[in-house]
């Protein structure tokens, strides 16, 4: 079984704005380094334009549910991949897929960029498999959980940048 999620996240910022962010390196590595985080990761860019991050991780089991630590076995290796496609006119669409060490999780879904209004808006559709017998659909519930936080720290981290990178003579 699985769980599906979907989120939107608005934007003042045009679409092209945004995948601009979503697709530098620049703003990766700035918030690679606000983690603190120096390895775990490869940015690879495409010549269309595009982006794939990838990205994995040591999570401590102490910050999880006692009900997924009651699973866990050994460490915890959280993998994830991101994928941009190009940025075609005012809209772009990309991939996410993720899964774990030690718990048999996996997560697939879409990305779409696209304008709303003179802003833009991101949605991510996709679903979480956890095949444990009689708790993975608890667990499920808790990956999507996690997956809408990730998502709303980092795309806010994303506004953010893009904020900044506008020249403050710029008229909105």
């Amino acid at each position: 079984m699985s769980r599906d999620f979907e989120f939107t996240i608005s934007s003042e910022h045009t679409p092209a704005q945004v995948y601009q962010a979503l697709t530098s390196e620049e703003q990766w590595m700035a918030r690679f380094a606000k983690a603190e985080k120096t390895e775990g990761y490869q940015l690879t860019s495409h010549e269309d334009g595009g982006l794939t991050v990838d990205i994995s991780e040591e999570v401590g089991v102490t910050e999880l549910p006692a009900l997924v630590k009651k699973v866990i076995k050994g460490t915890l290796l959280i993998t994830r991949s991101d994928h941009w496609g190009p940025l075609q006119g005012d809209h772009a669409d990309g991939t996410l897929t993720g899964g774990s060490s030690s718990l048999p999780a996996k997560v697939a879904g879409t990305l779409a960029l696209r304008p709303a209004g003179t802003g833009a808006k991101l949605t991510v559709k996709g679903s979480s498999t956890v095949k444990i017998p009689l708790i993975g659909g608890k667990i499920e519930s808790l990956v999507n959980d996690m997956i809408k936080d990730i998502i709303d720290t980092e795309t806010q981290e994303t506004i953010d940048w893009v904020a900044a990178q506008k020249d403050p003579n710029d008229t909105p």
